[in-house]
């Protein structure tokens, strides 16, 4: 779960699918006369609107945090629930792959690479690399051995291919922190954003300049991107959320029938240039 709390108690509760389709929103609408519009298009914005969805096997009946109240959210370590999360994982890359082989790879790599502190790709924001389990890091291993396969069959039919992959690989991490921004992490109070760079940033496949992507807070729900990547402006883009509020009764089954009972919201974004 991706989970903003507000001051009153509240919290914002977004599937990691709801997530996904704000990061997908972003995919769709990327390029234009400076940036590159992303190929292949279809497979980009279904790798994105899918990155995540593993969660799916457990987010219907999610684990819940009692002591809060909520789900577990999804930097929250959710105790002996790892096991649940690595088929999970697999699984997901697996469907993906099935529907189609590039979108599985890229779905692959941003679960390995989520190991791996993004492998490294970004300055800004500052990551960190923490150790990581044997059974995680077996699942690295694998996942990253069936990527390999893949990647020498794809570069086996389009010249160029690893380039491309690099740059599709680093558009993918982009729309993810930016959906993480406006679903949690963006936030400097209720209602205001705060300032967020991306770096570096390619703006191209057939070119390796790299800018910063920096977000301004421009009011309540609105934000200025400067460079500007989108296709139109302003853009305006949206995510699904559970309202949860704070519970009086701290058990197992008052946090599900909270979260089952509680309203959705659709939370409206303005990008503007």
């Amino acid at each position: 779960m991706v989970i903003r709390e507000l001051k009153d108690g509240r919290s914002y509760v977004s599937l990691q699918e709801d997530h996904a389709e704000l990061a997908a929103q972003f995919a769709a609408h990327w390029g234009n006369t400076r940036f590159s519009k992303l190929r292949p298009y279809q497979t980009m914005v279904f790798a994105t609107t899918y990155h995540d969805s593993g969660y799916r096997e457990f987010e219907g009946n999610p684990p819940m945090n009692v002591a809060k109240g909520r789900p577990y959210a999804h930097r929250e370590d959710v105790p002996n629930f790892e096991a649940t999360e690595l088929k999970a994982y697999a699984k997901n890359a697996e469907w993906v792959t099935s529907q189609d082989p590039y979108a599985g790879l890229l779905v692959s790599m941003h679960r390995t690479g989520l190991w791996h502190n993004r492998y490294n790709i970004f300055t800004e924001p500052a990551g960190r690399l923490r150790e990581r389990s044997a059974a995680v890091k077996d699942a690295k291993v694998k996942l990253e051995s069936q990527q390999a396969e893949i990647k020498r069959k794809l570069m086996e039919l389009e010249p160029g291919f690893e380039n491309e992959l690099a740059y599709n690989y680093m558009a993918l991490q982009v729309f993810d922190l930016l959906s993480l921004y406006f679903c949690c992490d963006g936030y400097a109070n209720e209602n205001e954003f705060k300032e967020y760079k991306i770096a570096p940033v390619r703006i191209s496949y057939d070119s390796n300049e790299t800018v910063t992507l920096t977000i301004k807070p421009n009011g309540p729900g609105s934000v200025i991107f400067d460079p500007y990547p989108w296709d139109i402006s302003p853009l305006k883009v949206s995510a699904r959320a559970r309202i949860v509020a704070p519970l009086q009764e701290k058990s197992e089954a008052a946090c599900v029938d909270a979260y089952h009972k509680a309203a959705r919201e659709l939370l409206t974004f303005r990008i503007s240039a």
